[in-house]
């Protein structure tokens, strides 16, 4: 294997490092280092396909600075007590020099507080990276949703 082949395979692996990383993040609730993985300039959204007006709809788009705020405020609101397990599978990266796309599947657990466990949603994330100062960050994470109806709506991200 050249040289070349095996650094691509190395990035493609920090790549889907920093994927794992940001469930495992979020089912933390380890906000503050959630959000250390987007780039200055980077956004989240959340995103599902509408049938009834076939069309993409945006549940949730934010910059990083407006996430920053957002986040701040999490643990004062009422909010759904239940604990949340992300399973990712990233499915493809694509690395070029500097930049990425990578696809993932996705599925989140939630667990109520009387220990009963369920599918909460499904999706895949669509993200855009970005390495920067030797690290990948998120210049889009995408949550492209295929549940639409959920029992209890978060204002944490998915």
């Amino acid at each position: 294997m050249s040289d070349e082949a095996t650094l691509r395979l190395i990035e493609k692996d920090a790549v889907r490092e920093h994927i794992v990383r940001t469930a495992r993040l979020l089912d933390e609730e380890a906000l503050e280092d959630w959000l250390a993985l987007f780039s200055e300039d980077g956004v989240y959204e959340i995103r599902a396909y509408a049938t009834e007006i076939r069309a993409d709809t945006v549940w949730w788009r934010s910059t990083r600075a407006e996430l920053s705020a957002i986040l701040a405020e999490a643990r004062d609101h009422v909010r759904d007590p239940a604990r949340r397990l992300h399973l990712v599978s990233p499915v493809s990266v694509e690395v070029s020099a500097d930049r990425a796309e990578a696809l993932s599947h996705f599925q989140i657990v939630r667990t109520d507080p009387d220990g009963a466990s369920s599918l909460y949603v499904a999706g895949r994330y669509a993200d855009a990276l970005v390495k920067t100062g030797g690290r990948w960050l998120y210049e889009r994470h995408r949550a492209v949703l295929d549940t639409r109806m959920l029992d209890s709506f978060t204002h944490l991200p998915l």
